[in-house]
């Protein structure tokens, strides 16, 4: 394993089932072919990715925030459990046109933070 940073013990250390998708694939090359089906071959692994939403309090949000601007700054592989398999993973966060994470109140003193981690083979 190549992290050297471990997701906060501080922090929920499950996802909400809720909002909580795993997508796994492999890395597959398709050639269509002149006449039967098309060909496939593996390129090689691929990453994993687990679409997260935590349920935090206002004090856990600033210590993510910590976490992600300070001590990952957004883009460090760090440990994680996953939740499928109950083993520590070698995890990133996955970044969009959009941001890497979103924050949304759910009620006072309450909020869901929801990402995309990418589990690294």
């Amino acid at each position: 394993m190549a992290y050297s940073y471990t997701w906060p013990a501080t922090l929920p250390q499950s996802p909400l089932r809720d909002g909580f998708a795993i997508k796994k694939g492999m890395n597959i090359l398709r050639t269509p072919q002149d006449k039967g089906p098309a060909k496939l071959r593996r390129r090689g692994a691929m990453p994993s990715v687990m679409s997260c939403v935590f349920s935090m309090t206002a004090a856990q949000v600033e210590t993510f925030e910590s976490f992600f601007h300070d001590t990952i700054r957004g883009v460090a592989r760090f440990g994680f459990t996953d939740p499928t398999t109950g083993q520590v993973a070698e995890c990133r966060i996955v970044h969009s046109d959009d941001g890497a994470y979103d924050i949304s109140p759910t009620g006072p003193g309450r909020w869901n933070v929801s990402m995309q981690l990418e589990v690294m083979p």
